[in-house]
């Protein structure tokens, strides 16, 4: 178009515009017309069996949505004990760490009651007694962590009390280590 077409395009005579207001009795013809056209409807069977069916479509939708609710929330909501929870219950990745640690410590734990002797048994016992305490602390987080809405701060410290209760087991197998070794240090130069 060019820039004429374009200024000539609002440039209409008003009289061409609808502007008249409509006949008096247009609204009783109107309710007239819906009337009639409603008196049809009732008579004719097949739009009651719509309505019947329209009603019987929204109930099974209702039911329907409800089911499914029922099977997508985690049984867990409807737990009304809600005091704790893991770092696996935070993501996949956190469930991961959690596992890494458990399996960790487990190990750990294994090792020391194998190589567990009347030597290094005091080594091992204040070993024990700090580790209850990271574990009393870890279920004191796990409360935390509920109350604070998963907030990255307890979700961290619960992670360094992995962190620590590895370390803990660590330095109490090396400990375990060296007394065995002093030992056996002892009893060869006893022999010799």
């Amino acid at each position: 178009m060019k820039n004429e077409d374009i200024d000539n395009l609002f440039d209409v005579p008003k009289e061409s515009f609808d502007i008249f207001e409509p006949q008096e009795d247009h609204e009783l013809r109107f309710l007239q017309k819906l009337s009639k056209h409603n008196s049809v409807e009732e008579e004719t069977p097949v739009v009651s069996l719509t309505r019947k069916k329209n009603k019987w479509t929204t109930l099974l939708y209702i039911a329907a949505t409800i089911a499914i609710l029922i099977a997508v929330i985690p049984s867990g909501l409807f737990n009304t004990n809600f005091e704790e929870a893991e770092l696996a219950s935070v993501s996949p990745q956190l469930q991961e760490t959690q596992d890494f640690f458990t399996v960790a410590i487990n190990q750990q734990l294994e090792q020391i009651n194998t190589i567990n002797s009347e030597e290094t048994k005091k080594v091992v016992e204040d070993a024990l007694v700090q580790l209850q305490k990271l574990e009393v602390n870890y279920a004191s987080l796990k409360k935390d962590l509920i109350t604070s809405g998963y907030d990255k701060r307890v979700i961290s410290a619960m992670i360094d009390n992995f962190q620590q209760r590895t370390l803990l087991l660590e330095h109490t197998l090396d400990a375990m280590n060296n007394i065995k070794k002093l030992k056996l240090d002892q009893n060869e130069n006893n022999i010799l």
